[in-house]
């Protein structure tokens, strides 16, 4: 029994170091320079971490205070909530099953999955007016339309974002893949009189 535990150590150490989302990665303390070499699959799609690498940076040096961050929502252990977690700061909802648990006894039960279902139709309707409201419900200052939103909420609804650049919203970061946009102050409703 002494012998096989303290193989454990050696053999455990050496398949966890063998077990990295990118053998490339550098061995750091900065937790997230994995980013800038990794390739992540989901949804049918690849993405390029390091797109979004440089989108959080940007995120890091020039947003000041704590404004709400809206970003697509991913079951557990998946790419999603990336902006939130590497920057800390608030999104419309963290981690599905987390949020349960720590607002078991004071939230009502559908909240988490409330918002989930509001980031869905976010991303996913065509109606601007929808996303307007969802955008002022939650006070978001700011939304990312990156990969893993392209791969989880294909289709129309994207489309928006683009139309209504401008008006409602503004680019403030742009890569290949990720887009981040700014909420313009107190936009008008889209079909308001």
């Amino acid at each position: 029994l002494l012998i096989g535990a303290s193989m454990y150590p050696l053999l455990a150490t050496t398949a966890k170091m063998k077990d990295r989302m990118s053998p490339d990665a550098p061995r750091t303390l900065d937790g997230q320079r994995f980013m800038q070499s990794a390739i992540y699959f989901d949804q049918g799609g690849e993405m390029d971490l390091g797109l979004d690498y440089a989108g959080i940076r940007w995120v890091q040096e020039q947003v000041q205070g704590s404004p709400v961050i809206l970003e697509g929502n991913t079951p557990e252990y998946r790419w999603g909530s990336r902006y939130t977690i590497y920057t800390g700061l608030p999104g419309v909802v963290g981690w599905n099953w987390h949020q349960r648990q720590q607002r078991g006894g004071v939230a009502p039960a559908d909240w988490v999955t409330d918002r989930i279902g509001e980031i869905n139709l976010f991303y996913t309707s065509p109606d601007v007016d929808q996303a307007l409201n969802i955008l002022r419900k939650y006070q978001v200052r700011y939304f990312v339309l990156g990969q893993l939103e392209r791969n989880y909420y294909p289709g129309p609804g994207l489309d928006k974002f683009a139309a209504a650049e401008g008006i409602y919203w503004q680019a403030v970061f742009q890569n290949e893949g990720t887009i981040i946009y700014q909420v313009l102050d107190n936009p008008p409703l889209a079909h308001s009189d």
